[in-house]
């Protein structure tokens, strides 16, 4: 397959509007799912389809290079997902974001690096495999893998013989400065609304009478953590942190990166509505208040223990008598490995001699739900790695992907896939 081959099917791919998070677009998620389907029986996989009522389905295909044990050939699971963020703000892109635009030594669109360009370059590397490969394609990473730990369960007979996991929706830190993560934050997000009042009351009559909603959340966030330090104030939230070590410490100093975002957890305002946000003044008191606030975890805590302590906390903060309701989104505990297996030192090595600089070792204070999943369920090695650069805006607008960087990740992968 040459060049204009590959960009045609990545055109194809990326104008497929599949926003998991946009139940409008849902036939667009399908059609995706169908795209790849598709691609994987032209590379003569055995493809199966995991669906949860009318979710985005969990693609898992089989490419069967040989059979015969004997031939020293080992089998290694593929992963990337196929749903992408929305466009907005559309007036902010300088290129239509559904429709691929190579410019100026970049690939232009939505989901270009996060994560269809991975997927093309998978996809595309495939033939040159000298192992079985399990290929492992979402279709809700971008709304929290929901489904994802019940799906692969259903196909776990489809993953048995996997030796290491290859996840495929990381970047590197520059052209020549390669990377493998090896630990990720965990996440689990919190939408809390406060009701005072069953309309918007009159600020002069009702000040100092009636609780503010937006006041009372406030001042309950506020309580939660201080902004100054970035310390989490909820009693008992850092009881189970992992303690990192002086070698792993060292280890992440070489990537230059300050040290904060990756090996500690945090708590951020999502956003928050309340009251009247119009031209001019309304005088009112709001009739309530909502956040949205989430909370990155790091090795060794329970997202489960930690979405009991902000329930307790919230409970014992706010005024006796106050009328909230609390939703908790999914959530996930922190991803780690040992960053010295065999699997991680050999792909280290690969990726030295394609991109002609060391391999970093890192950790991110993002989350991939699959990652910590994969590890859990099956006990093998999961290697994180991407080919994006830092200024390829993911999950904003004006996404794009390297243009070289990504031909040469199509190199590496045909590398690590044959190892």
């Amino acid at each position: 397959m040459d060049n204009k081959q590959v960009l045609e099917k990545f055109e194809k791919l990326v104008a497929i509007q599949s926003v998991s998070t946009d139940s409008k677009r849902h036939k667009e998620i399908l059609k995706a799912a169908d795209f790849i389907k598709k691609e994987l029986i032209n590379l003569d996989c055995q493809v199966n389809l995991y669906q949860k009522d009318d979710c985005p389905p969990l693609i898992i295909a089989s490419y069967n290079f040989c059979t015969d044990r004997s031939k020293n050939c080992k089998t290694i699971g593929v992963y990337a997902h196929y749903d992408v963020q929305p466009e907005d703000p559309i007036d902010q892109w300088k290129t239509p974001p559904f429709r691929l635009t190579v410019k100026n030594g970049k690939i232009y669109g939505r989901g270009t690096a996060d994560d269809k360009g991975h997927l093309i370059e998978i996809l595309v590397a495939t033939k040159k495999s000298r192992n079985n490969i399990v290929f492992i394609f979402e279709g809700e990473e971008e709304i929290g893998s929901k489904n994802f730990k019940e799906l692969i369960l259903k196909a776990k007979k489809d993953l048995k013989e996997i030796e290491a996991f290859y996840i495929f929706d990381m970047g590197m830190k520059d052209k020549n400065i390669p990377q493998i993560y090896y630990g990720l934050r965990g996440i689990v997000a919190f939408e809390l609304k406060i009701k005072t009042s069953e309309i918007d009351l009159h600020s002069g009559v009702y000040g100092n009478r009636v609780p503010n909603p937006a006041q009372l959340l406030a001042d309950l966030m506020s309580r939660m953590k201080d902004s100054k330090t970035g310390k989490i104030k909820i009693p008992g939230f850092y009881d189970q942190v992992k303690e990192i070590t002086q070698e792993e410490k060292d280890l992440l100093l070489k990537s230059n990166d300050t040290l904060l975002s990756k090996i500690y957890p945090s708590l951020d305002i999502n956003g928050m509505i309340s009251g009247y946000t119009g031209e001019g003044s309304k005088t009112i008191i709001p009739a309530e208040a909502m956040v949205k606030f989430s909370i990155r975890l790091v090795p060794n805590q329970d997202h489960k223990k930690i979405e009991q302590l902000v329930e307790g906390f919230i409970k014992n903060n706010l005024p006796k008598g106050v009328d909230y309701k609390l939703k908790i989104f999914g959530g996930n505990d922190a991803f780690y490995i040992d960053f010295k297996n065999p699997h991680t030192k050999k792909t280290a090595k690969i990726l030295s001699q394609v991109f002609q600089g060391e391999t970093k070792f890192n950790r991110s204070g993002g989350s991939v739900v699959a990652a910590e999943i994969l590890q859990r369920l099956f006990e093998k090695p999961v290697i994180l790695i991407g080919f994006t650069l830092p200024d390829n805006n993911i999950h904003a607008p004006n996404e794009n992907f390297d243009e070289e960087m990504f031909w040469k990740g199509i190199v590496a992968i045909e590398k690590i896939f044959a190892q």
